[in-house]
């Protein structure tokens, strides 16, 4: 029996709605298994380059994933230092940022007249890093998750070495697995190269708030590494935080010298060469990026924010290999 196409049309959007809710429903599995795929991704280049060096497949993962583990077993153990003492002495710095607005207020005071209504309830610290709470809160949830994570890389891994022959007896088609190739290598290299840029901008946030002596460089770091997945607002959110800190204990030039600083990191980073490596693979609409950042943010949570565009990017590369769907990619480009 042939359907109408309007038929169709509601059978394709009742089934959207039920794969959303369902992915709602299953937060607590989905998303460590997004981020063991995205890990997998990641770290399957290292498992293939030991495999081709003679080291036995069970050895080179049991590696690779003793690594990984190892440096985010480290960076969460300083990170989670560092929150809990910046959460101690938020109080010491609304003191601070009081007396701070005191003195501009009996200086200048024109300066706060329009303004000092607003200052008197708030929180700077408490407001401005309440994102922060909820991201790292989310990356709690997830390290409670931490098994599943960890078996689900295991296992994907392994599935990695032999899914090409796997997808070539299956298809038997050499133009369908050249797409699948193509499109592979192209999220691979997306993947990484988004990666090794997010930790340069973390490493050289946080080596500027060293050399400036602000407080809890490394957990400012780790922030701007993390926000840098979300493009154009991820940078300026995980700014805030040490903007305000440096402004609280150096003053007025701290504020300019750190405000400065990150805007050359994000301007050199950003602007000049993550364009020149990405190409035009991050060539997304800012409306398509602002509606996945609500729309994912809404399913996943925090985690899913972060995941956001890593997910719109690899659908968008999707759609730019496979000739039928070249021009919905078109659609959603710059």
């Amino acid at each position: 029996m042939n359907e109408s196409p309007f038929t169709r049309s509601l059978i394709i959007c009742a089934s959207v709605v039920i794969i959303i809710a369902g992915l709602k429903l299953a937060k607590p599995i989905v998303v460590p298994v997004f981020i063991a795929f995205f890990l997998a991704v990641l770290t399957s280049p290292a498992v293939t380059l030991l495999v081709n060096n003679r080291v036995p497949k069970g050895i080179a993962i049991s590696f690779v994933v003793f690594i990984l583990f190892g440096v985010f077993y480290g960076i969460g153990s300083l990170v989670a230092t560092s929150s809990d003492q910046f959460i101690e002495r938020i109080p010491d710095y609304e003191a601070q940022f009081n007396s701070w607005l005191t003195i501009i207020d009996t200086k200048i005071p024109w300066l706060l007249e329009d303004l000092k209504s607003r200052f008197t309830d708030f929180k700077p610290t408490q407001s401005t890093l309440g994102i922060l709470g909820s991201l790292f809160s989310g990356l709690g949830s997830v390290l409670t998750t931490i098994v599943l994570v960890l078996f689900t890389l295991i296992f994907t891994l392994l599935e990695t070495q032999s899914a090409s022959k796997k997808i070539k007896l299956a298809l038997n088609d050499n133009h369908t697995l050249d797409y699948i190739n193509k499109f592979s290598k192209l999220v691979q290299r997306y993947l990484l190269v988004k990666s090794l840029i997010s930790l340069a901008t973390g490493l050289l946030v946080a080596l500027l708030l060293w050399l400036l002596d602000i407080d809890y460089p490394i957990l400012w770091g780790t922030l701007a590494f993390l926000m840098n997945f979300i493009p154009n607002i991820g940078s300026l959110i995980a700014a805030v935080p040490p903007i305000l800190l440096a402004l609280i204990q150096k003053d007025l030039p701290g504020f300019f010298v750190v405000g400065s600083g990150l805007f050359a990191i994000n301007i050199i980073i950003g602007n000049l060469i993550e364009p020149r490596l990405m190409g035009k693979t991050l060539d997304i609409s800012p409306l398509v990026v602002f509606l996945s950042l609500v729309f994912w943010g809404w399913v996943l949570g925090p985690i899913g924010m972060l995941l956001a565009i890593p997910l719109t990017v690899i659908v968008k590369i999707g759609m730019e290999v496979y000739p039928k769907t070249r021009w919905l990619a078109q659609m959603i480009s710059q």
